[in-house]
């Protein structure tokens, strides 16, 4: 059997068939019409929905343990055939309860090239394509990963259907997203190809054009990929040719291509002045996954450190470390973040380390003690390392945004990520941004590295747009144009 190679596939879930059907029966508000899109998806003429796009792999229901799957998976056979003709991949998605051996005989002998599941079972003669919980249990070396339970993005909905979103007293609103995890998953895991699964929202109001885009970018602006998944409204007006339809899914099939024809940014490294250094795991999951979300979530460019790792992993380009876990790394590990720290940076730690050096009677947060050591410090906090949203504003206090490599004011509600080649020469800053009820302002993105030129790719533009370049406090600006969702703004030495 050939080795199996999901990185170039694009793909989106196809809910069809009987197995579709019954499952939506159990489902309360399941109406008649429901019924007739999944009976036309089923077909073969419904792939036309795919011609001129860039998805080349189509994900089916497959098996559940139950007495229907056989007819199931007979009554896809004209729609597996056409989409094979079509030259599409094929992955065919089986429950946890089903026999994982009976579908994967049936897969093979449809021709389908790999099957999908969460089940840890065994599948003879069919490549999985293995789907975890999201967590840092399972971190066994994957070419693929796939991310079960993935949230949908955006700024977190109230009960109130006529507000958009919440936040603390004094905060931005919340965003929920997935950028950080995959960043993480990726390097925990060192797996090349990561796909999230997660659904649009269902309700009265269906999922915008726009937030079809950010679910896009929001796992690729990180090297991941959204097995894409419509709405049941939009499901149902794409086989009744309704145009607002079409236009939404124009609007998806348009941020698919964009990133696809930008894969090369998915290789650029990171840039962040800080590292969060734990083992991810256990008593120290919670912690350590909600400070980098909540990093992520207010644009702090940092850079993810696995402690088994990290002995061997160079500090060069960090201004500072947050050691997060409560248990003190080995010995070796020990000198390496004194040293760092003696060096220049600035190490984070629990209660309890040794607080080398001149107690600084300048610093002032509350919450930590700092010590001046060699040409660095050493920031020991006073009280348990429990509260993530404390400790990652503290951590971006101690670090201090006047060692930011690039900053983006005017971006409203939104997320970044900054990113060079491996050979320096270029660069990209992701932005993406959450509608929000004002005015738009003009963007501007700040470097500390004098980038000589940069250039603004916009989803829903075919060309790039030059940017005015000026040279402001020790680095350089560039002035972006209007950015409705998502902006990939490339600077070049």
């Amino acid at each position: 059997m050939a080795a199996l190679d999901p990185d170039g596939w694009i793909p989106i879930r196809w809910p069809c068939g009987p197995l579709e059907i019954e499952r939506g029966r159990r489902r309360e508000g399941f109406s008649a019409r429901e019924t007739d899109t999944l009976r036309r998806w089923s077909e073969p003429r419904a792939l036309e929905l795919l011609a001129g796009t860039r998805v080349n792999c189509l994900v089916l229901p497959w098996a559940e343990g139950s007495r229907e799957d056989d007819a199931h998976q007979r009554a896809l056979a004209p729609l597996v055939t056409a989409a094979r003709g079509r030259g599409l991949s094929l992955v065919g998605w089986a429950g946890d309860d089903a026999d994982l051996g009976r579908a994967a005989s049936a897969a093979h002998a449809a021709g389908l090239d790999a099957m999908a599941t969460s089940s840890t079972n065994a599948a003879p003669g069919v490549d999985l394509l293995r789907f975890r919980p999201r967590g840092g249990g399972d971190r066994s070396a994957a070419g693929f990963l796939g991310v079960a339970d993935a949230v949908w993005p955006g700024l977190k909905a109230t009960q109130d259907t006529d507000v958009d979103a919440w936040s603390g007293p004094t905060g931005p609103p919340w965003i929920d997203s997935n950028a950080w995890y995959v960043r993480l998953a990726g390097t925990l895991a060192s797996a090349r190809t990561v796909w999230l699964s997660f659904d649009p929202p269902e309700g009265p109001r269906p999922p915008t054009s726009a937030s079809y885009v950010q679910a896009v970018a929001d796992s690729e602006i990180y090297g991941g990929h959204w097995l894409v998944s419509l709405d049941s409204h939009l499901r149902s007006g794409l086989a009744e040719g309704q145009a607002c339809a079409r236009e939404t899914w124009t609007g998806i099939a348009r941020a698919l291509a964009f990133f696809a024809e930008h894969r090369a940014w998915r290789d650029y490294q990171p840039v962040g002045s800080l590292g969060v250094l734990s083992d991810y795991a256990g008593a120290n999951e919670f912690l350590s996954f909600e400070v980098l979300n909540l990093l992520a979530r207010q644009s702090s460019p940092y850079r993810v450190l696995e402690k088994t790792r990290a002995e061997e992993e160079p500090l060069d380009g960090l201004s500072a470390v947050l050691y997060v876990d409560e248990t003190p790394p080995g010995r070796s590990l020990l000198r390496k973040l004194y040293a760092f720290a003696e060096a220049g940076g600035t190490l984070i730690t629990p209660p309890g380390w040794e607080e080398r050096g001149a107690l600084d009677a300048d610093a002032w947060l509350p919450r930590f003690r700092v010590f001046r050591y060699g040409g660095g410090r050493v920031a020991v906090s006073g009280e348990e390392l429990a509260d993530p949203q404390r400790l990652a504003e503290d951590a971006q206090l101690l670090t201090s945004h006047r060692h930011d490599p690039v900053r983006v004011f005017n971006s409203g509600t939104a997320v970044s990520h900054y990113a060079t080649s491996g050979d320096g020469a270029s660069g990209v800053l992701h932005l993406l941004r959450f509608g929000m009820p004002y005015e738009e302002m003009p963007v501007t993105a700040w470097f500390r590295r004098r980038w000589s030129s940069a250039r603004a790719w916009r989803v829903d533009s075919t060309a790039a747009e030059p940017t005015p370049r000026a040279v402001v406090d020790s680095g350089v600006e560039f002035h972006l144009p209007p950015v409705p969702v998502y902006c990939g703004l490339e600077v070049a030495a």
